[in-house]
């Protein structure tokens, strides 16, 4: 997918927190989450939606909740920082629940974005790297990596095992990309926790030489 031509990352965001492109989520969703971070960034760290618990309250990425902690905390002792090198988002900016109805009181289920949510919201990533042009992607979990790879590497492979993927270095003219394991995929077990920490660490010695 081509990279847009460059527009005020505060006029993007105010697109974002008013889109109605999906209309079955604007009907249940809280708010949109816009992207939060430093302009000029080297990194930008791509989840996959805002979960309806955290992120969608606060209104800002990995907020509020344990994923959140565990992201903002091995950011802080890396050294990373959202305020002059770092810019966290997600390619669907609406938590993607399914309305339920019981007893008179509706809610909202955890669901997965449609083809539909991605491709409405591709072009509000597309535009975030255009306007901070980072060095590096890290996409946390196999679904982002998966869309990322599609969309901006041209890949005809779906990965079926994050284990491939994770800390795997793909490069392309605009960016290189990192996929690793998300925190939700560290909170089911998929990897230790004490791993994950590690190998953040290790992939934060990356962005220091780019």
């Amino acid at each position: 997918m081509p990279i847009s031509s460059k527009k005020s990352l505060n006029k993007l965001n105010e697109e974002v927190s008013i889109c109605k492109k999906c209309l079955d989520l604007v009907k249940i969703r809280k708010r949109p989450v816009p992207g939060t971070g430093a302009p000029n960034s080297k990194l930008i760290i791509a989840g996959y939606f805002p979960e309806e618990c955290g992120p969608q309250e606060e209104g800002a990425p990995f907020s509020g909740n344990r994923e959140g902690s565990l992201m903002r905390s091995m950011l802080k002792d890396t050294g990373l920082s959202l305020e002059s090198d770092t810019y966290m988002t997600y390619l669907v900016k609406c938590a993607p629940c399914i309305k339920k109805v019981e007893e008179s009181i509706e809610s909202g289920i955890k669901g997965e974005p449609t083809e539909k949510h991605i491709s409405n919201c591709i072009n509000y990533f597309t535009e975030e790297i255009s306007i901070i042009t980072p060095h590096i992607i890290v996409s946390l979990g196999l679904d982002v990596s998966n869309i990322i790879l599609g969309n901006f590497f041209s890949a005809a492979r779906q990965y079926q095992d994050m284990a491939k993927l994770h800390m795997k270095l793909f490069e392309n003219p605009s960016f290189k990309l990192v996929p690793f394991y998300s925190p939700a995929d560290v909170f089911a077990g998929r990897i230790s926790e004490s791993r994950y920490i590690e190998d953040f660490r290790n992939l934060s010695k990356l962005f220091r030489l780019v």
